[in-house]
């Protein structure tokens, strides 16, 4: 159980374990473009019209001029990996840490390490930006001094605590990488994927609201609120039964059962084989409305605790399972 325990700390420390939302005052990104001339061979499509030099003021206030677009970039966190690719720049990665694994095709960048990412390793790679995460700006702040006075600038993306911050990041992240068109198609894509999810929600009256247990691991790690998937949750109308509690806390066998909730939500599918019936065998659950009407569902992690592009398709998962006569038609 101990393994158990140490990959959970380490995976939601990654994708901001803890959160809370307002904690942190974020800026909002800021732009300075060079004009551009209009003329009939103005390029479309992929090809950004989006101009260099840029302005950013990143997460911690740093306000960062990119002279020329980046060519060669390191990313020190799964989620902003996720979206670089996303936004069609995937070939400008060059390093990645041991934990970004999406898309496939990440798989072939170099890694730097973990969460306490090989300095050298970095600069060894020559990268033009750094970009980096403000949940791990504080603990990597030596490192990432490291990286500046060799010459390498280094933006910190805001650390997202619900999905309207997700969208802050994404911008800013196309900003960086000169595309701002895929950034903004990307974020639109999203919204509107969530708003039909939302307003589809409306249809469920009050007296059919579900309650959910959501399970990150088997020790009983839940989702408290200002976490994704508690505010998902409450758009799709669904009831959280750890709503009250804050970030991600851990329950008892005791506790979860009294809550006895019409729906189970477990997030662990990709390391333990079929989650539903380990839950099915506690002998303490039997009478728990979700294992009675065996409504146990498994969802990729990654879909609805990162803050990425995906986190639309993992709200819409969610929808389908929880109210399957309402989504699926």
């Amino acid at each position: 159980m101990k393994k158990w325990y140490m990959w959970l700390v380490a995976s939601l420390l990654i994708i901001g374990l803890m959160t809370a939302c307002g904690t942190e005052n974020q800026e909002e990104p800021q732009t300075e473009e060079a004009p551009i001339e209009e003329t009939e061979e103005q390029t479309t499509g992929d090809e950004e019209a989006a101009a260099f030099p840029v302005t950013i003021v990143d997460a911690l206030d740093n306000e960062i001029t990119l002279e020329e677009e980046p060519e060669r970039i390191v990313t020190l966190i799964p989620s902003i990996t996720e979206t670089v690719f996303a936004l069609n720049a995937g070939d400008k990665v060059v390093g990645r840490t041991d934990w970004c694994n999406y898309p496939p095709a990440v798989l072939d960048v170099e890694t730097v390490g973990g969460m306490d990412f090989d300095v050298e390793k970095v600069i060894s790679l020559q990268p033009d930006v750094i970009l980096a995460h403000a949940s791990g700006a504080h603990s990597s702040a030596d490192g990432l001094d490291q990286l500046r006075n060799s010459g390498i600038q280094v933006i910190i993306i805001n650390d997202a605590k619900q999905i309207e911050d997700v969208y802050e990041s994404i911008d800013m992240i196309g900003q960086v990488t000169g595309k701002t068109d895929q950034a903004a198609t990307v974020i639109s894509e999203m919204k509107n994927t969530i708003e039909d999810l939302t307003t589809k929600a409306e249809e469920i009256s009050e007296g059919e609201h579900v309650s959910v247990w959501v399970e990150v691991s088997p020790e009983l790690y839940t989702a408290g609120k200002n976490t994704f998937l508690d505010e998902m949750l409450q758009l799709l109308n669904g009831t959280n039964v750890a709503g009250d509690q804050e970030g991600w806390p851990q329950f008892t066998e005791e506790d979860v059962v009294s809550l006895n909730p019409d729906v189970i939500i477990t997030t662990y599918g990709y390391y333990v084989e079929n989650p539903s019936e380990e839950i099915k065998s506690r002998s303490a659950w039997q009478d728990v409305n979700a294992v009675v009407n065996e409504r146990i569902y498994d969802v990729e992690n990654d879909t609805v605790t990162r803050s990425g592009p995906r986190l639309a398709e993992g709200m819409e998962q969610l929808a389908k399972l929880i109210y399957p006569d309402v989504f699926e038609n």
